[in-house]
């Protein structure tokens, strides 16, 4: 028998109004073949009915707060200090995880405090998790974690939610937990942070998430002034956690092509913010990484670059 077959896992969910989305969420995470966790989910405030369907279940493991609003990283925090658990799993209110997830998890980190486990991820829209695409990664296999790093800042489009990690309790102690001036790429320095506080990632295979996309009321669709600048903040502090681990030039060029990704991201609002992120870049010597574009607008930037070709954009939009 493995140990950790024993172990405990407590698994963190904030909820804010995700009525349409919390039962798949909450029953998938009922549904693991590892019997021994404790669900803890923060209600942030909600004001739809979301309380309502979150009592429907009658599972004793199930552990319910409610607190006001104060966001998806004050609700986290709020949740790991009731953990018990001898993991730590932080998971959406509106993700699926299927049946095997933890086990397979558990599995792989085999009792190990120094290490996480990661899992697969696909992307799904219109509420229909079945058609989720799974596409292999170049993280996905056992590395170092700053190798894991490098690796995923490298890729096109990379991914570090927080919802990857099977996290032993150790580990989040000395990391610390969430930072809560942060908001929109909250999981890019809390991400960062953690895996410098452990030596290996463990690709979990056959560990799936199943991630909900195109909502308007996530994080990741905030627009304000006020999320881009917690993104601004976020990306300060990964960085600096990352160029204090390795002041490599790859480092700095890494760093600086994610400032890169951010103004390509805002522009053109927020002039004042995007010249921090302008400052930041020269500062870490420049980056040439061109803007993530498809179709006729990659074709259009290529013609009159891609500034005035996201304004056009803009405009017929």
């Amino acid at each position: 028998m493995y140990p950790e077959y024993s172990a405990k896992v407590s698994i963190i969910t904030p909820v804010f109004n995700s009525e349409k989305y919390v039962a798949e969420t909450i029953q998938s995470i009922l549904n693991q073949t590892h019997k021994n966790i404790e669900l803890i989910i923060v209600n942030d405030g909600s004001t739809d009915k979301s309380e309502e369907i979150i009592h429907s279940f009658t599972d004793e493991r199930i552990l319910y707060f409610k607190q006001e609003n104060k966001g998806q990283v004050a609700a986290s925090n709020f949740g790991l200090s009731k953990a018990t658990g001898n993991y730590i799993k932080f998971f959406d209110a509106d993700d699926i995880m299927n049946t095997s997830h933890i086990e397979i998890q558990l599995k792989k980190i085999d009792g190990r405090v120094d290490a996480i486990a990661s899992c697969e991820w696909g992307r799904f829209y219109d509420n229909n998790p079945m058609s989720a695409i799974f596409n292999a990664e170049p993280v996905w296999k056992r590395m170092q974690s700053l190798d894991w790093l490098k690796t995923a800042l490298s890729q096109k489009n990379d991914m570090m939610p927080a919802w990857l990690w099977l996290i032993p309790k150790q580990i989040i102690q000395k990391s610390g937990g969430w930072d809560e001036r942060l908001s929109l790429n909250n999981d890019f320095e809390f991400s960062i942070r953690l895996l410098l506080h452990s030596t290996e990632v463990l690709f979990a295979e056959g560990a799936k998430a199943y991630y909900r996309s195109g909502l308007s009321t996530s994080l990741a669709s905030s627009v304000s002034k006020k999320a881009y600048e917690a993104a601004f903040l976020s990306t300060c502090l990964g960085c600096t956690h990352l160029l204090r681990a390795d002041n490599s030039d790859e480092m700095k060029r890494l760093c600086a092509d994610r400032y890169r990704v951010w103004v390509h991201r805002i522009y053109p609002d927020y002039p004042d913010l995007i010249q921090k992120f302008e400052e930041e870049i020269k500062k870490l010597g420049g980056s040439n990484l061109p803007i993530n574009a498809g179709g006729l607008f990659k074709v259009l930037s290529g013609i009159v670059g891609w500034k005035l070709a996201k304004r056009i954009k803009i405009f017929f939009r």
